[in-house]
């Protein structure tokens, strides 16, 4: 898949996201919604808008990492060996999961995003 490709479709699925969320304030996790937990990723929709407000603290207090998002799509250059394209997706990957550990361990259940959905599939089981 090309880069131009790439990025045209992380700007659908952002702007799709963006959407929801602006529109009806849900998140559009489907981790989210089943486990209860924030993904990864959580955050990033929000930390997005706030980028659009020029609130730059703020969107980084939501997602340390989203301004990494736009370099996503050199995964899909050409010219990259399929070895670099690996170790580069294994390197952003990494990143985000430590991060992610991170955020869980000093902000998890109390600071918004990483709070449990007691509205989930698993919160609804569990009765909580």
């Amino acid at each position: 898949m090309s880069a131009i490709k790439l990025y045209v479709l992380l700007a659908v699925i952002g702007g799709i996201a963006l959407t929801l969320s602006l529109l009806f304030g849900v998140s559009p996790c489907i981790m989210y919604h089943v486990i209860g937990l924030p993904c990864p990723a959580c955050g990033m929709t929000r930390a997005f808008i706030s980028l659009a407000s020029l609130e730059f603290g703020q969107a980084f207090r939501y997602h340390p990492l989203f301004f990494l998002v736009p370099f996503v799509p050199l995964l899909g250059l050409e010219r990259l060996t399929e070895r670099r394209r690996n170790i580069l997706a294994f390197t952003l990957l990494g990143v985000l999961v430590v991060v992610w550990i991170v955020r869980m361990v000093l902000l998890f259940p109390d600071t918004p995003p990483m709070v449990f959905n007691e509205n989930s599939l698993v919160g609804w089981l569990t009765g909580r």
